[in-house]
């Protein structure tokens, strides 16, 4: 039986109409940059919320003129999408294109993205002086919306234009941009405006208006200071630290955003608190943070990975919500639901557009309950049902493989608890199939976690004694961490370690460590620079709420979970942690003294590189912005996964050999030449070979039951060049020719 959530989603799939938006897209063909952000902007008030959300997702595959106005719709609505994918356009090529995208990262739905701001960044260094009232509004931008880091850098350099005598026009457009920039301008700075000011432009009329607003500021500023004087004269207003400029003036300015702030309304007292907080924690160091209970309980899970539920990684797509993999261990994957599968309800009630945390929430629950899920899977004419019984879920954090040649490839996802006593049962169990010849961790994209678990992974490698890591702190001694026991892994089997610059904090110490003694060779990039000691400790002025910790004997976690009991003491109906804070405590150093940690000064400017420089550079190659547009093109229209689908049911073993490796032959795939021609395509078939097997192993695990380790073609040796060059480092290594191993042979000439 049809239900109405199955109704809307057939609509949904199949439903093409004529919309306003469609009108917008083809008029931005034929309009200006600026015509074309007004006619957005004239758009949006008469679009609903469904009508934004579908803008945004257009983005991805919209040419240049109409990712420019579906962006510029995007920052009319609170929850902007694919705003991140405009910073495409910041190039030279796009001339007025870039500088209208510009205007659209000063909207506040930039702020504090990463992404947009890093593009921001580099265009803008692009123009040097070239274009210099473009490369001032940019880092106006970044001063105003970038993460904290890049805004400290843009305003340096506004700072320093601002004194460029060689460059006048430069120095007027810096001074103005920074007297409109969210941060304070010294006396020197002021002085410069005002110079500005004593002209008869245009630029003169505009510093005359700054100025005025600055005095307006300042009148503010003072009738602050009066009020603090008239309550510390009042004993019974002081809280504490009577007598405290600061903490009065962070009191009246709370009492105001309450009070007269337009969004003051929508955020409790705690939040506000809580803001000012992380505010005052961030300013020393970007590790250092506040947590609310909510935070807090979101942190203790990513250490954890434990959770009572289905046990699967799930992701609204197309506005459903999809299953993207299930963990094949777990209920969900035992009852029989796949890799696409889409959720439309739970227990009776609907998916569709519903927030992710609220499905996530009614998915998860106490270990042997049931959930009721109705799914809908490609190829089905109607939705059904799954009785799922929810169980104690443990998500994996090291996936591994056996490679040709005795190669044990594992790739070690967090730094989580138990993770050394995982990767001594790998390779154990590769033992048991035949001589282990190397090993490679892939560390890659790992941000670390427990220090004691990277210890105890060298202490897998390196003999008893051996210095891993240093501590110095502030407040206590230095403390040295060393290998206890014998090496499980016998230095004549040679080591190469991934990494990137997303590898930090336990990753480092682990890759660098072991690099120092010599025991293994780094392949990457330049890892992130986290080489700092983060403790967590409890605020006084909240606590946990109390619960039984169910937990048999030793293994009593002192932690909740999920199936757990507990007294709601709010009545909310979850449980709440209470606030925490997580300083910075101590620093890492590694066994030749040095420190991973990029220390900067309190600009941003970094004053010592951190992080491990790998013994070998290796990367992916940048794929050109035009074949990645048209590779989203064809995956939007999905036949390129309906080839994939197609070979799999119809030639099993065949894509089963596929997707473990094709050689790079395009002939061992059946019926190519139509299915290529099909697609009307100018990227060469090679470029589509790895998307067709991409999917193709995303059913081969499906049908198996196990994962293939790695994320896409990041761990996977026919197609990621940094693992290959692993390889033959390894068998160089052994003095061995990896050309004598057929399943490389093919995979080394192609990628050179």
């Amino acid at each position: 039986m049809l239900t109405a959530a199955s109704i809307f989603l057939a609509t949904l799939l199949t439903s093409l109409q004529q919309d306003p938006i469609s009108d917008l897209v083809a008029n931005a063909e034929k309009s200006t940059p600026a015509q074309i952000l007004l006619l957005a902007d004239a758009l949006a008030p008469s679009l609903d919320a469904k009508q934004l959300v579908d803008a945004g997702k257009r983005i991805l595959t919209a040419s240049p003129k109409a990712m420019l106005a579906l962006g510029q719709l995007q920052t009319h609505t609170d929850a902007p999408l694919h705003i991140e994918d405009l910073a495409t356009l910041l190039h030279p090529n796009f001339g007025e294109l870039s500088q209208a995208v510009l205007r659209i990262f000063s909207n506040d739905a930039f702020y504090d993205r990463q992404q947009p701001a890093t593009a921001l960044q580099e265009w803008a260094a692009s123009l040097a002086i070239s274009n210099v009232d473009a490369w001032t509004e940019a880092q106006l931008c970044l001063a105003n919306n970038a993460p904290a880091a890049l805004r400290r850098i843009a305003l340096r350099e506004l700072r320093s234009a601002c004194y460029d005598a060689e460059n006048p026009d430069l120095a007027t457009l810096a001074i103005l941009a920074l007297a409109r920039s969210s941060s304070p301008i010294s006396p020197d700075e002021v002085a410069l405006l005002k110079k500005v000011s004593e002209g008869i432009d245009l630029h003169a009329t505009h510093a005359q208006s700054l100025l005025a607003g600055l005095q307006q500021e300042q009148l503010f500023r003072d009738k602050i200071d009066s009020l603090n004087k008239l309550l510390r004269a009042k004993p019974n207003v002081s809280l504490s630290n009577e007598g405290s400029d600061e903490l009065d003036s962070l009191r009246e300015l709370l009492m105001r955003i309450e009070r007269q702030h337009m969004e003051g309304k929508n955020y409790t007292r705690q939040e506000l608190i809580g803001a000012a907080a992380d505010g005052m924690l961030h300013l020393l160091d970007p590790h250092s943070s506040y947590f609310s209970g909510d935070e807090f309980s979101d942190f203790m899970f990513g250490m954890t990975q434990e959770y009572g539920g289905i046990g699967a990684y799930v992701q609204t797509i197309d506005g459903v919500f999809t299953i993207t993999r299930p963990i094949y261990s777990g209920p969900a994957y035992g009852a029989g639901l796949l890799s696409e599968d889409r959720i439309i309800t739970v227990d009776g009630w609907s998916t569709i557009d519903q927030p992710n945390d609220e499905i996530i929430k009614r998915l998860k629950g106490p270990p042997g309950t049931t959930v009721n899920l109705e799914v809908v899977r490609r190829g089905w004419s109607e939705p059904h049902f799954y009785d799922v019984i929810r169980d104690r879920i443990k998500i994996p954090v090291v996936r591994s493989d056996l490679l040709p040649g005795g190669i044990v490839y594992i790739e070690l996802i967090s730094f989580s608890s138990d993770v050394a006593q995982r990767l001594f049962d790998v390779i154990a169990d590769a033992r048991k199939q035949g001589p282990v010849k190397g090993v490679i961790l892939d560390m890659r994209n790992n941000p670390g976690g427990y220090l004691n678990e990277a210890v105890d992974i060298c202490d897998l490698f390196l003999p008893k004694g051996k210095l891993i890591v240093t501590t110095k702190s502030r407040a206590e001694s230095d403390r040295q961490y060393r290998t206890r026991g014998r090496a499980f892994i016998p230095k004549d089997v040679p080591l190469a370690i991934l990494i990137n610059k997303y590898s930090a904090s336990a990753s480092e110490i682990v890759s660098g460590a072991l690099s120092i003694h010599g025991r293994a060779i780094t392949i990457g990039e330049r890892t992130f620079g986290k080489g700092s000691v983060q403790n967590i400790f409890e605020m006084n002025t909240s606590t946990d709420e109390k619960f039984v910790d169910t937990d048999k004997g030793a293994g009593k976690n002192r932690i909740h979970d999920d199936w757990e009991e507990y007294t709601d003491s709010n009545n909310n109906d979850k449980y709440d942690y209470g606030d925490r804070v997580k300083l910075t405590i101590a620093y890492y150093y590694l066994p030749d003294g040095s420190t991973i940690h990029t220390l900067r000064d309190h600009l941003g400017k970094v004053t010592k590189q951190g992080g491990v420089s790998p013994d070998i550079e290796s990367a992916f190659e940048e794929v050109p912005f035009i074949e990645a547009r048209e590779i989203s093109h064809l995956l939007e229209d999905e036949q390129i996964q309906d080839y994939a689908k197609l070979l799999f049911e119809e030639h099993r073993e065949r894509a089963v050999e596929l997707a473990i490796n094709d050689h790079h032959n395009l002939e061992e795939y059946p019926e190519w030449d139509s299915f290529y021609e099909g697609l009307n395509t100018e990227l060469e078939g090679d470029d589509i070979r790895r998307w067709v097997r991409r999917y193709l192993r995303t059913r081969v695990s499906d049908a198996r039951g196990e994962v293939f380790p790695g994320n896409g073609f990041v761990g996977d040796y026919v197609e990621d060049p940094v693992l290959l060059r692993a390889i033959q480092e390894l068998f160089s290594n052994l003095e061995l020719d990896i050309a004598n191993v057929s399943e490389y042979a093919d995979i080394k000439a192609s990628n050179g």
